[in-house]
């Protein structure tokens, strides 16, 4: 009897250990975004995560814009909360072609040791009628 209990009892634990989990994995996170403009763009933002009542540095960018006011760099930082400050993630240069109307786009991530953008570099063209949906 003692035995049955005891599994009855660990199986109740177990399940709701499991449901608890799934719950919290679930339960949406809650973002805070800090833009800072000039001139009708947007030259930064900084995300923050919500969590119980503080707020948690995540993620910075920051924007850069040709003549013509488009977007030709974006830089992405992660914050560092152990030397408090921001660590740079990647960042993605934009040229435009006026006379094949395409977006070509360069990604790179953060190389520690060379200190550059230089990891994981990827190239792409994208439609210029994209611009508004990449950049909005």
């Amino acid at each position: 009897m003692k035995k049955s209990v005891l599994t009855k009892s660990i199986f109740a634990l177990v399940a709701m250990f499991i449901c608890s989990l799934a719950i919290s994995a679930s339960s949406p996170r809650n973002y805070i975004y800090d833009t800072k403009e000039e001139n009708g763009k947007v030259i930064s933002k900084v995300v923050f995560l919500q969590d119980k009542g503080l707020l948690n540095k995540e993620v910075k960018y920051e924007f850069a814009y040709n003549e013509a006011g488009k977007v030709m760099k974006k830089k992405a930082f992660r914050w560092n909360s152990k030397s408090e400050d921001w660590d740079p993630f990647y960042q993605t240069t934009y040229t435009y072609n006026a006379d094949s109307s395409e977006i070509h786009s360069v990604y790179a991530m953060w190389d520690k040791t060379k200190k550059d953008f230089s990891l994981n570099v990827q190239e792409m063209n994208l439609p210029v009628s994209n611009y508004n949906n990449i950049f909005q």
